[in-house]
């Protein structure tokens, strides 16, 4: 962090007024690219191994990290950032709190923090995350509150009757998706650890169903094809690991949508030419 900002508290909030809008959103701009192009680069690493045609844990770790990475972008995005920082990283912070004289309403020090932006008020405002877990739980948690805020947004706009509802309907479905149902906001996380960790749901060997690796890269090639879109995955039965399976591209889909987007809004100057697209731009055409 830099010192070019005047520290004051609200309630429970931190608020760091005065800060260069510019530099900001470039520093946001540069982690957009960053956190997008990890995602691209850990789809494509989705493969199949022709002696272990059923060894789907790695592959299915790799898709929820891709879609870990896509909702840190699609956070940033949205002016939001879930982040952990160390206490070495908070000094600038310490120090600057000292010379204005402000009492910060929490302990500054090793943690998750959210980072929200208010450029009206060219202002960055500081909570201390006290969610619970870890920095995994903290992003699907501000995923499902942001995706939440944008169900209202939309409930609540002009456009046409039709168009709310149908709207209303992908983000319903969307959240519900990626969250059990409303009943745990970081389920995805829980998913990937007992995958990872417990070597559960048969995907490990011996492996348990029919199920191959070479169905979900062919999958994961669709999607970054765009031949799969959002709607086409929110409408899902089956059991936890098809659902975790559903929700992780229902992610990846949803921002790489917004992503396409907004390049074609921003053109040939737009800044995320120089992440996920100079990325996937540079891979070799496959025959």
């Amino acid at each position: 962090m830099t010192a070019t900002y005047a520290p004051a508290v609200a309630g429970k909030t931190l608020v760091l007024s005065g800060i260069n809008n510019q530099r900001f959103l470039e520093a946001l701009g540069a982690d957009i690219n960053r956190t997008a192009s990890a995602a691209s680069e850990t789809l494509n690493n989705i493969i199949e191994i022709n002696e272990l045609p059923k060894s789907l844990a790695w592959p299915y770790v790799k898709l929820y990290y891709a879609a870990l990475f896509y909702a840190h972008t699609m956070l940033r995005i949205w002016g939001r950032s879930p982040s952990y920082f160390r206490t070495s990283e908070l000094m600038s912070l310490r120090n600057v709190l000292t010379t204005y004289a402000v009492t910060p309403p929490y302990k500054i020090q090793t943690g998750q923090y959210l980072l929200t932006a208010d450029m009206d008020a060219s202002a960055v405002n500081m909570l201390t995350d006290n969610g619970g877990g870890g920095s995994h739980e903290s992003v699907w948690r501000e995923l499902h509150r942001a995706l939440s805020d944008l169900q209202v947004a939309v409930a609540g706009s002009r456009y046409l009757a039709a168009d709310r509802q149908s709207v209303g309907n992908q983000l319903t479905s969307f959240i519900a998706l990626i969250s059990k149902n409303g009943h745990n906001l970081s389920w995805p996380s829980q998913m990937r650890n007992d995958i990872q960790y417990r070597q559960a749901e048969g995907v490990w060997y011996p492996y348990q169903g029919k199920a191959k690796t070479s169905a979900l890269q062919q999958e994961v090639a669709a999607v970054i094809g765009g031949q799969v879109g959002l709607s086409q995955v929110l409408s899902v039965s089956g059991g936890d690991l098809f659902q975790f399976r559903s929700a992780c591209v229902a992610v990846v889909c949803f921002v790489r949508g917004v992503i396409a987007d907004m390049s074609a809004v921003g053109g040939p100057k737009s800044f995320l030419r120089h992440g996920q697209r100079k990325f996937e731009d540079a891979l070799p055409t496959k025959a």
